[in-house]
Order: structure tokens, then sequence, then C-alpha cells
């Protein structure tokens, strides 16, 4: 019924039930198929705007691949002109050089992973070629990077063991002097009148001039022995080098059993302890229990104090 509001007559229409149910199925259709529409262009305007996202963030990430590239280049460089000072530090420390080989550093080999099994490689083949050799070769850098920290780390030891060798082994005269007699395996000695061998060289000097020591070392003996040798110091130096120096002046010592000395640091005086014609101290180099001559250890036969 439709009751108009101008006093008109009232009009009386009449709906069968077939007819609403066709309309409502009508009107739902159409609703469902607007529905689908507007899904379908959200959906699609919502892919349109991810696929582009995705298009910018794939072109930053090709630049900073590019740019890792450029600094794994630079790297590159570095690590060789580092591989050549470690070659001379080597050669200094008196090592072999690292075989070309080793410093591939393991690179390849069976069981090495492939482009292809790169998951990235279904997707993007280029994208995927290019982080898979930037992968590789930062890997390849960082076990370069590593080999040579332990090369340097072993050339660094060693060269520390040869300047403490260097730092040990007996280089100079103990004593401002001249030298009186040489190392012999026999000689008619002064006093006795006798031959016997002379195990060391005798410098003849000034008495209290100072004695010093011919290299770094850790004191063994510093005592007046009351025999032939009288006041004697004997100095362990390692790698079986002793350093022995006796007619030292009596009341002159000035280091002790166990004191670490270094090269050119005073020990005791010049004097006339023992059996001896004049002040002089008798200076002997023992290498592995032989008395050898100490002439062969002399660097330099003058002393500055």
């Amino acid at each position: 019924m439709v009751v108009p509001d101008d006093h008109s007559g009232v009009k009386q229409y009449q709906l069968t039930s077939r007819f609403i149910r066709t309309t409502s199925s009508a009107a739902l259709l159409v609703f469902l198929v607007l529905s689908t529409l507007a899904a379908g262009f959200f959906v699609r305007e919502d892919n349109r705007l991810e696929a582009e996202r995705l298009a910018a963030a794939n072109e930053l990430l090709m630049e900073e691949l590019s740019g890792i590239k450029s600094e794994m280049e630079t790297l590159e460089t570095s690590l060789a002109t580092l591989s050549e000072k470690d070659a001379r530090y080597r050669l200094l420390a008196n090592l072999e050089p690292l075989d070309e080989d080793v410093m591939l550093a393991g690179v390849g080999g069976p069981g090495s992973r492939t482009l292809e099994e790169s998951r990235l490689w279904q997707v993007d083949e280029s994208t995927a070629a290019l982080t898979f050799n930037a992968s590789e070769g930062l890997e390849a850098m960082v076990r370069r990077a590593q080999l040579l920290s332990s090369s340097w780390e072993e050339a660094t030891d060693a060269l520390a063991d040869q300047v403490d060798r260097w730092e040990r082994t007996p280089s100079i005269l103990p004593t401002n002097g001249y030298k009186s007699s040489s190392f012999s395996r026999s000689r008619l000695h002064p006093i006795l009148n006798v031959h016997r061998p002379h195990k060391g060289i005798d410098i003849v000097a000034r008495r209290g001039t100072p004695v010093v020591a011919a290299a770094k070392g850790t004191v063994r003996y510093a005592a007046d022995t009351g025999g032939d040798y009288g006041v004697i110091v004997d100095i362990d130096h390692g790698h079986g080098i002793v350093t022995r120096y006796a007619h030292l002046a009596k009341g002159s010592l000035v280091v002790r059993r166990g004191q670490v000395v270094e090269r050119w640091q005073k020990i005791a005086e010049v004097g006339t302890s023992g059996l001896v014609t004049s002040p002089s101290i008798h200076y002997e180099v023992i290498q592995n229990g032989r008395a050898v001559d100490p002439d062969q250890f002399v660097l330099s036969d003058v002393l500055q104090f």
C-alpha cells in the first residue's frame, strides 16, 4: 500500500513471493559481482604497488652490490700489497714464503656450493650471479686475511726469536785494552812455563778499567774462585753460549748470580786476581760446553762507555 501526502487515494500493489525471491536473488547477484570486481581492482592495485616497491628495492640492492664489489676490488689490492710485505717479513725472519697454492686459502674444491644451487638463481639469475660472486669473493678474502694474520704472527715470533738471539750473541770485547794473548790449543804459560791450552784471549788494561757484558744474558756465577782464574763472572746467554771473565779486581763485582744483564752493562773491573802477571782479564766464549775462539764473535774491538 502506498499512501500519498496530498490526500489522493491510497494505491495498493500486490507482489508475489516468486517475484520477491527473483528480485532478491538478482540484487544479491549484482552485489556479489560488484564486490568481486572491487576486490579484484584493489588486489591488482596492491600487486602493482608491491611490484613497484620490489623493483625499487631490487634496484637499490643492485646498487649496493655494485658498491660492495668496488670496495672488494680495493680490498683485494690491499691484500695483494700485504702479501708482498708478508713475503719480505718472512724472508727477514728466515722463513720460506707462502706457497701460491696455500695463498688460495682453500678456495674451490669438492663440496663447494655452486651458483645454480642458489635459491635466488631460480628467481633472478643476474642478481643471483652478482650476489654469489660477491659472497664467494668476500669469503676468499676473509680466508686470505686469516692466513696472512697467521703468517705475520709466525714471522713476528721468528723475528722476535732472532732479535733475542742477536741480543744474546757476544759481539764485543769486554774491556778497553790490547790483546796480549790469543786463543790456542797449546800455549807456553808465562808463569808456569809449561805448554797448556789457552781457552780464551787475554786483554791487558789499566787496573780499574770497567769490564762489561759482551751480550745480554743471565749471570750464572760471580765470585772469587780462589784458583788460577781468581775473581770470575760467568754469563749464560742461552742458545748454548756462555762467556767467562776472569782475573777481575777483588771487590769490584757489581752483579750477582741470577741477575739479567744487557750488552755493554758493567759487571766488574780489571784486576790482578788469580794467576796473572799484570792487570788484565781473561775472556772466554764457551759454546755447547766447548771453548771456542772469542775472536769469532767479536764484531768490534772498540768499546765506548
